[in-house]
């Protein structure tokens, strides 16, 4: 009996820490907008969730994060956004520079400025039905910024929590088919879905699924589709970025 409950306390140990490994990869994206720099009345949060596939590349869901949608909310003039670590405190400051989209499979890729450790690996083999699965993912709209100062007209984050935020699942690969889908934000012609098992929220998009710790999907959309908390949530496969990134 005392052996199989070290067991089990090693087993949780190691998943544990396997997982606070894996976050060191994960972050929220961040905007805020304003209309005159230096001033206190600002308005944003989190619009989704990242995640590095190298150690200078980083992958979101393409209606999360775009050229033509690195704006500020309306009635604003200007607007910054960030990528805040999940595992440990690092802020990334973006640039619309850094963004490149991949329309056709709701993906935009991230370059970074600088490298940062990547503790994912992109898996080689295909998703199966029944497949034990995870995401990480965060809470639209909240702001988890807690201390910030104004530099040169550019808003500085100092501090920032992301625990009271999170939209983590777990589950299991219930369908895997082909796609057709045309939303405002989603357009997709015959790509290959992995549908969870869980249901969703629209901050998950962006994140990765995770199968025994290695990335098999990009969380994109969801049904309802104009509704914040989705009753079904889908995945792009990992195989349709990778072929396009090669």
């Amino acid at each position: 009996m005392k052996k199989q409950i070290l067991i089990l306390i090693l087993s949780f140990y190691f998943m544990s820490n396997a997982q606070a490994q894996l976050e060191n990869s994960i972050f929220a994206i961040v905007q805020i907008s304003y209309n005159v720099p230096g001033e206190e009345s600002v308005i944003g949060g989190i619009r989704g969730t990242a995640f590095l596939i190298n150690d200078s590349t980083v992958l979101t869901a393409n209606h999360i994060l775009n050229s033509k949608n690195y704006q500020p909310n309306p009635g604003f003039k200007f607007a910054q956004f960030w990528l805040l670590n999940r595992g440990k405190n690092l802020i990334i400051p973006l640039s619309k520079d850094y963004l490149k989209s991949i329309e056709e499979i709701d993906a935009t890729i991230i370059t970074l400025p600088e490298s940062v450790k990547c503790s994912l690996i992109v898996s080689e083999c295909s998703a199966n039905l029944k497949d034990s699965i995870y995401n990480f993912g965060h809470i639209k709209d909240k702001m988890p910024i807690t201390k910030a100062h104004w530099n040169n007209n550019l808003l500085v984050i100092d501090e920032y929590d992301l625990d009271k935020y999170v939209s983590d699942k777990t589950g299991t690969i219930i369908e895997i088919r082909k796609q057709t889908i045309n939303y405002n934000d989603v357009k997709l012609n015959d790509i290959t879905t992995l549908k969870p098992s869980f249901k969703g929220i629209t901050g998950m998009s962006g994140g990765p699924l995770i199968r025994n710790n290695e990335v098999i999907g990009l969380m994109s959309f969801g049904f309802p589709a104009d509704s914040d908390i989705k009753d079904s949530v889908f995945a792009i496969s990992i195989d349709e970025i990778m072929v396009r990134l090669k």
